[in-house]
């Protein structure tokens, strides 16, 4: 019913399509050429909150004096152009292929493919008011058994300087090249109503001009029947200000409520909120489950280098006797630029451990929860960060663009994949990256895209080395894909 309804909206507006509305999370090298252009002055929106909006970005890039940029920041900028060129687009269709040896272990910011075998076909068509695509997939062999989906599916309207959507979105939130904490592309999209300011221009009041330009997005979704507590709703709140051009600062809210046999009101989500840090004992709708945090990035050039400094705090829960967040985990990071072989290096740890109780080496808590026993995970994945809970991972990373369309990524991963080698005792949780095992795991992980057949062609793969310390032994892993995408 869900396709009948989207396919009848895009036939009935393609005629008078004109524009598409935002960058979605799954282009690193475009999102590595924005955050260049970002940090070098020419961008002055947020750019860490997915889907960004094209609106303040173009705004933006037309007010840069193109003569005046380096050969750098002109291939940067001649790239995002044709990447917005190619969204704007009155009408488009796109078919995606994917072939790999395995499904994909580790889902990144802009991964190629995530289960053994992908057919996707989209069609998408955007006016001035309404935004539609349906995009039906089938993945043989998927991690959660679910083959046909209609992930990446919407309708969107238009209102003043808000986009209402209505569809499963991919969102990304934060400056983690790798992975973040609260709200990543790890999980599939959930389906919901999501609310984002469209333009993120600065107020014109002197009293709030200061903030510089803002964004605002929040969404209310819905997760799988197949859980502990069926149908939970999830709801989710993220706001970017950026005060000065080098720095950008974030704030997340997300919260767990609801569900079969619990109340779904919006008056429920706002007593959910009231309640947050409550016992579950105290509560005749159960406990809810939150997580909040910030991030902040700071760009700035020294001796012709383009650099970051990030940082994102994310706490698992909020403590209402005490007033404030507590259980947080850390993940933080630097980038910098090399023009000479115009490769944006980065290098980001993360911890993920975080300690619920009275014993600080007790761990088992970030992502998981009492009352919703499956945890902040959807379809058996984390919402947030890919390696999941009671993890330290070091990712050394390249994005490197090599002209004609061809761009290169690589990753060197030292991980320690649930460190304290146990889950917890809800048979329904637990870390699925690594379940009941400490990993220490060391893998490089490549990605070359490059023009092909009128499309794009994607190859990669994995190899990696584990060691397994709770049950002893070792083993060599190794994946290797091939994609390939078309639009028309």
């Amino acid at each position: 019913m869900k396709l009948k309804v989207l396919t009848g909206l895009l036939l009935l507006t393609c005629a008078s399509a004109q524009a598409a509305w935002w960058v979605e999370p799954d282009d690193l090298a475009l999102r590595a050429d924005i955050q260049l252009l970002a940090d070098t002055g020419i961008i002055l929106q947020p750019v860490t909150t997915y889907p960004l909006m094209w609106a303040g970005l173009k705004q933006d890039m037309d007010k840069a004096e193109v003569e005046t940029l380096s050969s750098m920041q002109a291939n940067a900028y001649d790239r995002v152009m044709a990447a917005y060129k190619k969204d704007h687009q009155s009408f488009n269709a796109e078919v995606k292929l994917a072939a790999a040896t395995d499904n994909a272990r580790f889902l990144g910011f802009g991964h190629d493919y995530r289960d053994k075998a992908e057919t996707t076909v989209n069609a998408e068509v955007t006016k001035d008011w309404f935004s539609g695509r349906v995009s039906a997939s089938y993945h043989y062999d998927p991690i959660d058994g679910d083959s046909a989906r209609l992930d990446n599916s919407f309708a969107a309207v238009m209102l003043g300087n808000w986009i209402v959507s209505a569809g499963a979105q991919k969102k990304y939130w934060g400056p983690g090249w790798d992975t973040g904490l609260i709200q990543t592309t790890n999980a599939r999209p959930m389906p919901g109503i999501t609310f984002s300011r469209n333009n993120s221009q600065a107020f014109e009041t002197p009293w709030l001009n200061w903030i510089g330009p803002w964004t605002f997005t929040t969404s209310f979704s819905q997760m799988e029947s197949d859980r502990y507590v069926p149908d939970t709703k999830h709801w989710g709140a993220r706001g970017t200000l950026r005060p000065i051009s080098k720095l950008e600062i974030g704030f997340s809210w997300t919260m767990q409520w609801g569900g079969e046999g619990y109340g779904n009101s919006l008056s429920d989500w706002w007593d959910g909120l009231a309640n947050g840090g409550g016992t579950e004992a105290d509560l005749a709708n159960g406990q809810e489950n939150m997580l909040a945090g910030y991030d902040f990035r700071w760009s700035d050039t020294a001796f012709g280098i383009p650099y970051g400094i990030y940082y994102e705090r994310t706490h698992e829960d909020y403590h209402n006797g005490k007033n404030k967040l507590i259980n947080a985990s850390n993940m933080g990071g630097i980038d910098f630029v090399l023009a000479n072989i115009r490769t944006r290096v980065f290098i980001e740890y993360v911890d993920t451990a975080a300690s619920c109780g009275l014993d600080d080496k007790v761990y088992n808590c970030m992502y998981e929860h009492g009352f919703y026993k499956d945890g902040y995970r959807y379809y058996g994945k984390s919402l947030g960060s890919t390696y999941d809970n009671d993890s330290r991972t070091l990712v050394i990373g390249g994005i490197t663009q090599l002209g004609g369309g061809q761009s290169i990524t690589n990753k060197l991963r030292l991980l320690k994949l649930n460190f304290d080698g146990t889950d917890t005792s809800n048979p329904e949780g637990g870390n699925p990256v690594s379940p009941g095992e400490y990993e220490r795991m060391v893998q490089f992980d490549t990605s070359y895209h490059r023009p092909f057949y009128d499309g794009t062609l994607k190859v990669g793969g994995t190899l990696g080395y584990s060691e397994y310390m709770t049950s002893g032994g070792d083993d060599w892993d190794t994946t290797v894909y091939a994609a390939w995408e078309r639009s028309f």
